[in-house]
């Protein structure tokens, strides 16, 4: 498949120095309130903000209401502004970039209302503006699937990043046996003091060097020169799993944490040995986590303890291939839409609930074992019978 090139340019809005403008025109030429001027000032990592001046020609403007959404799946916010009546009003709205987690590139879209004493309104059409990371010259290679920002590599490089993240889509494409709605972006800084900025900015760790956010349908990762290939590769494979996974579930739909985690490791391909040996390793010497206590191992504070979690999650995936085949995958991870439990989804799709299924994991592991932990049966309720009061006289019946 071949990538489109390109500088990274907002449609119809021009970036100049980090701000946003956009064209002085009115939104509907026969309204009797009239947009004057508007300008959208992203001051990246700290704030968008929106300035504007509206003019009424029979009345004075009384109302300006900003309605706002960050993110595609966000609802649309409103901010109520504070106006003092006149036929030309100016209001201007700081949008705080660092409460709201906003990653660069996220879309933010907005619209106006404005009213007059005399009744009448001015509601503009919804527009989105990129919060852009304004203090680099962003490059751009894209497809109909997803597209990826960068700076600072060569092309060949940068071509090398772009073949990593089309693989691990086509790779989720197939798991999932369906096509992602919405075009995913994949953001890669490469300086590692820029990217701990914005990853302090946002309440990361400096350590972190891959996230997702969700609801943006971003990634935001970190290559630098420095780093081996297989901790960059797998670390823009692992977060666009994420992302992937996000979108197919609707709803309160998901996949369990230590399964969610797994298939992003077992997306990463090239630590699919390494991981395998790890999980085989830790069964030979009788320290596998049971899957009952998967769910809590995924974000234990022992690190050893989450890399093997993270690892058998992978191998889950793994093993569910060579048993069942694509098709038992794609099913495995449909079967999520309709439920939260594994011992449901594995039951549906295998005809084996949990404890069988980890049994013959195990199994395919090389080290059977006879029995596996499994979690307490949920007790059943059972309402007491109060007996009823008899009255009793004094003396006897």
């Amino acid at each position: 498949m071949r990538a489109r090139h390109g500088l990274v340019l907002l449609g119809g809005i021009v970036i100049v120095v980090g701000v946003l403008l956009v064209a002085m025109r009115p939104v509907q030429a026969q309204s009797a309130i009239q947009i004057v001027s508007e300008e959208i000032n992203v001051n990246f990592p700290y704030s968008v903000d929106f300035d504007l001046s509206a003019h009424s020609e029979e009345s004075l403007i009384t109302s300006i209401r900003l309605f706002w959404q960050a993110g595609p799946e966000d609802v649309f916010n409103v901010r109520v502004l504070d106006v003092v009546p006149a036929q030309t009003v100016s209001v201007a709205v700081p949008l705080n970039a660092l409460f709201l987690d906003l990653p660069p590139f996220a879309q933010i879209a907005f619209r106006w209302q404005i009213r007059d004493e005399q009744g009448h309104e001015l509601v503009t059409e919804t527009r989105t503006v990129e919060y852009q990371d304004t203090r680099s010259d962003w490059r751009e290679l894209d497809n109909e699937h997803f597209r990826m920002l960068w700076y600072g590599y060569d092309e060949a490089f940068a071509h090398e990043l772009y073949q990593i993240v089309e693989d691990a889509y086509f790779r989720l494409e197939t798991a999932f046996g369906v096509e992602l709605e919405r075009r995913p972006t994949v953001v890669i800084y490469p300086d590692r003091q820029v990217f701990a900025e914005f990853q302090m900015s946002v309440g990361n760790g400096y350590n972190v060097i891959g996230r997702y956010f969700p609801g943006h349908d971003i990634t935001v990762n970190l290559v630098s020169p420095d780093m081996p290939r297989s901790v960059y590769a797998e670390t823009l494979a692992h977060e666009l799993s994420h992302l992937y996974s996000d979108n197919f579930y609707v709803g309160f739909t998901s996949l369990p944490l230590w399964l969610e985690e797994g298939l992003a490791t077992y997306n990463e391909v090239t630590s699919r040995v390494d991981n395998l040996a790890r999980v085989r390793q830790a069964a030979s010497a009788g320290n596998l986590i049971s899957f009952v206590d998967l769910p809590n191992a995924i974000r234990s504070p022992n690190i050893a303890t989450t890399n093997l979690a993270y690892a058998e999650g992978a191998t889950v995936f793994e093993y569910i291939i060579e048993s069942w085949g694509q098709q038992g995958l794609s099913d495995f991870l449909g079967a999520f839409r309709r439920t939260s439990s594994a011992d449901e989804a594995m039951s549906t799709v295998f005809d084996q609930g949990i404890v069988a299924f980890e049994l013959g994991w195990r199994a395919w592991l090389g080290f059977p074992v006879a029995e596996v932990p499994q979690l307490l049966p949920t007790p059943t309720l059972r309402p007491f019978d109060f007996p009823t009061p008899v009255f009793m006289p004094p003396g006897g019946s």
